[in-house]
């Protein structure tokens, strides 16, 4: 996951067959609208590198549709208008039914997932996707490295086990 300018800089004719090459099966870039995306589909599509789409609860109808209409791996629906982190809680199910009518696709609910929201976040959906909470993690100075990544693997555990009660 990244913002397009990095992926740019380093020549997606170049790093796209890269990243299928080392196992990369998708990119998660959030500032790329879909009309903007399709111009690089066929480059992801030769490479077997999925372009994740991203649906929006400001999205139409009509451009849900055709945002999910080719979607690959799965859909990140944004849980709502916002900033990532802020744990801001709404009902998802109307936003999400009109996802699941025009798609098969997996759908990932992403924004504001944490371990006292991803229960109720994936009601519905076919998982949750966790960033800010384990950047909070990460950018904690008196941590360790070795802390670090203990301290996020329990917080995924957590989530996992929230979930799954």
């Amino acid at each position: 996951m990244g913002y397009f300018n990095s992926f740019y800089q380093q020549d997606l004719r170049k790093l796209i067959p890269l990243a299928s090459e080392i196992g990369v099966n998708g990119l998660i870039i959030p500032d790329v609208p879909h009309e903007e995306a399709l111009l690089y589909k066929s480059l992801f599509d030769a490479n077997s590198v999925a372009n994740i789409s991203f649906v929006a609860p400001t999205d139409s109808e009509e451009r849900i549709k055709e945002v999910v209409s080719d979607a690959k791996k799965f859909i990140y629906m944004v849980a709502y208008t916002g900033i990532t982190g802020s744990g801001q809680a709404e009902d998802l199910q109307p936003f999400l039914a009109s996802i699941k009518k025009y798609t098969t696709t997996p759908v990932n609910v992403g924004f504001g997932v944490n371990a006292a929201t991803a229960k109720d976040k994936v009601k519905g959906a076919d998982g949750v996707i966790v960033g800010s909470a384990f950047v909070e993690i990460l950018l904690k100075d008196e941590l360790s490295y070795s802390q670090k990544i203990a301290q996020c693997s329990e917080l995924a555990n957590i989530i996992k086990n929230e979930i799954n009660s």
